[in-house]
């Protein structure tokens, strides 16, 4: 592979596609698409500074910290056991791969980079957040995986599976679907997905690819359209995309501009025979307005992998509400993720010890 051609999106299209190790080139460009640092926005770490610490706060197999340790150069990676370890470390450590509670920022004086294991970064402390170090996240990594558990929703609504088949199922009983719960296809309809990024391009690929439907979507940053797209835009053009389409899929990062925004004005937009499928987070929703909006069959159906509470009490008016499936924020699972972030952590670690960008970085004003 010629080091030109080298990007983020292709690195991340091969953890999609494969579990096995990734042949990395000796050097990458200074701006990768989507995401990675350019080369000014990462001090530039002086080669005889000594050896690299670097704090790991995850639980990895031997074979994976090994892993980790050949990536990069001049790296001294210590196993983080318990919080009291942490602190006893991170004064002087350069890098942690994983959290650190927000206390324990202020001590890390010569933190420059963090490495978290999740996609969203909603809950970084306040102290992460003021702090100069450049913060890293999981984004595409488990978005193939989710990708699916959106799709297995949709289909579980759009075939009568959630609705019919499956307590049927449980009763022993050969159940038709009432008029009430039609049993319709996916070809040629039109999904609208706010947030392009991993999840959503990657369930819009295979939604358009293998189901024939037309791709609506809305994003903040400004992305390039991929083929499969029709439509992509700034989030202004949301209320204008939510009547156009079949299925409104919620795949955008929880941030101050986006919480709640899945409301009663947006359900009421939605055409009576549309779902709403939410694989991101709960608090992007107004569940309240959900609820009504499903009880009084303004929209068609419902899935839904994240909720707010998590996990959903028992006595939420949620559970109650005729089709709707949920699924308990298990979209990510699966044996492959590990191994998929094992490859991006050890990939990140090579570029930091070679004073090359950064995958994945976060704008932590932002918050994505």
């Amino acid at each position: 592979m010629a080091n030109s051609s080298f990007s983020r999106r292709n690195f991340l299209t091969a953890l999609a596609s494969t579990a096995a190790a990734v042949t990395l080139p000796n050097k990458a460009s200074a701006f990768v698409p989507g995401g990675s640092t350019r080369e000014n926005d990462l001090k530039k770490r002086n080669p005889h500074a000594g050896p690299i610490k670097i704090l790991c706060t995850q639980k990895f197999s031997s074979q994976e910290v090994q892993r980790i340790r050949a990536a990069g150069k001049n790296i001294h990676l210590i196993m983080i056991e318990d919080a009291s370890e942490l602190k006893l470390h991170v004064t002087n450590a350069e890098v942690i791969l994983g959290s650190i509670d927000g206390s324990l920022v202020p001590a890390a004086k010569g933190l420059k980079w963090v490495q978290t294991m999740g996609a969203g970064v909603e809950n970084m402390s306040k102290e992460l957040k003021e702090h100069p170090c450049t913060l890293t996240n999981m984004q595409r990594v488990y978005a193939p995986v989710i990708a699916e558990t959106a799709i297995a929703l949709l289909l579980s609504l759009t075939r009568g599976l959630a609705q019919v088949s499956i307590p049927a199922l449980a009763q022993r009983k050969w159940v038709q679907a009432p008029s009430d719960t039609p049993l319709v296809d996916l070809y040629g309809k039109t999904i609208g997905i706010v947030g392009m990024g991993g999840i959503g391009s990657e369930t819009a690929r295979r939604l358009h690819y293998g189901f024939n439907m037309q791709v609506f979507g809305t994003d903040a940053k400004p992305l390039p359209k991929s083929e499969f797209v029709a439509e992509l835009h700034d989030p202004g053009w949301f209320m204008e995309m939510v009547p156009q389409v079949d299925v409104l899929m919620s795949a955008a990062p929880l941030t101050s501009e986006t919480k709640g925004m899945f409301n009663a004005a947006v359900f009421s937009k939605m055409k009576h025979s549309a779902y709403f499928i939410n694989v991101s987070r709960g608090g992007l929703v107004d569940q309240g307005a959900l609820v009504t909006a499903l009880k009084e069959k303004r929209i068609q159906g419902a899935g839904l992998d994240v909720t707010t509470p998590e996990p959903l009490p028992a006595d939420d008016p949620l559970w109650n509400c005729p089709n709707l499936v949920i699924t308990p924020h298990n979209s990510g699972q699966a044996p492959v993720r590990q191994e998929r972030a094992v490859a991006l952590i050890a990939e990140n670690v090579r570029r930091y010890s070679n004073n090359l960008p950064l995958m994945n970085v976060v704008d932590k004003i932002k918050g994505y």
